[in-house]
């Protein structure tokens, strides 16, 4: 039964109850002829109910309103997410109610405008290693008389844009694994997993002349792929900007990442950002660190920035403690 018929129902009941009540009275006390007093019963049970079904009827034209108000907007396939402005004035809690829809709708449509952009800077960003490396096999293939040398260094440029690639795509994978579900987390020895990390980027880190080192132990609650991921984009950022060396030290239930560079350019809350280009950025699309911030909050932690020991940047990826 719809709510305008329970309505109607419930006020129609309301005034034939008492005028009921009352015919049988006096019908009972009068003795008198029961036909008449059936047929003003059956026209009181008529008016009662068209009184109910009017009243209902105007009670709920302000929420009919806003429902086709809503319909409207479903209808017209716009980024912005508006109703249109209502026809007559609204009762406090239907304009109340109204309220709070529109306030839902313009946080969803700045959720929406901001999931467009991070997918166009995102696709973008994509694009750009994708053709390079596109242009270095073509480069390849038409090429006979390449030396050793050359070709060694196009296939290390080409490796080098599609791991900028890989890597856009496992932080893309990491953000949408957060965004669907919350994190299983688990009991982990987090200088194991800063070894594992270390030895994937030693060659990487020899090739530049850098030094990786590990020190500290201690345990974390997290989920392991996550957890991975923010520590494997915060040794790159180190690896990007130090000098000679990359420290990660590990305490219960945080890791820090140390190194000899210049510093963070900017506040790490405008680092954060994903695809903000900056002073310092050298092209990265800032997801890596936005990542890890991400992780780290989704666990009940935080990632914080401070000095480090050895000149650079000091950046704690804090955790839930075991």
């Amino acid at each position: 039964m719809s709510l305008r018929a329970r309505l109607a129902l419930v006020i129609g009941l309301l005034a034939f109850l008492p005028n009921l009540v009352l015919a049988l009275t006096l019908g009972l006390l009068g003795e008198g002829p029961w036909l008449p007093l059936l047929l003003w019963l059956l026209f009181l049970a008529g008016v009662s109910a068209g009184v109910g079904y009017l009243l209902a009827r105007g009670l709920l034209r302000p929420l009919e309103e806003l429902t086709r108000a809503l319909a409207y907007l479903s209808l017209r396939g716009e980024l912005r997410l508006r109703l249109p402005a209502p026809k007559e004035p609204l009762p406090a809690e239907i304009a109340l109610l109204r309220g709070r829809f529109e306030e839902l709708l313009k946080r969803l449509s700045e959720l929406l405008e901001a999931r467009e952009a991070f997918y166009a800077a995102l696709a973008h960003d994509l694009k750009t290693p994708l053709i390079s490396a596109i242009r270095a096999l073509e480069y390849l293939e038409k090429a006979d008389d390449l030396g050793k040398e050359r070709r060694l260094a196009l296939l290390k440029n080409l490796r080098k844009e599609l791991s900028r690639a890989f890597q856009l795509v496992e932080n893309l994978l990491a953000l949408t694994r957060l965004e669907a579900r919350s994190p299983q987390p688990e009991t982990l020895n987090l200088r194991a997993l800063a070894e594992d990390l270390l030895l994937r980027y030693q060659e990487e880190a020899q090739g530049r002349g850098l030094r990786l080192s590990l020190e500290g132990a201690g345990l974390g609650r997290g989920e392991r792929l996550l957890v991975e991921r923010a520590l494997a984009n915060l040794l790159e950022n180190a690896l990007r900007h130090a000098r000679k060396e990359v420290r990660v030290r590990v305490e219960e239930g945080a890791i820090h990442v140390e190194d000899d560079g210049p510093g963070l350019p900017l506040p790490l809350e405008a680092l954060v950002q994903p695809f903000r280009q900056g002073p310092g950025r050298r092209g990265s699309s800032g997801l890596g660190l936005y990542t890890a911030q991400k992780v780290a909050e989704a666990h009940g932690g935080k990632l914080t920035a401070g000095p480090s020991p050895l000149g650079g940047a000091c950046l704690r990826l804090e955790l839930g403690r075991a």
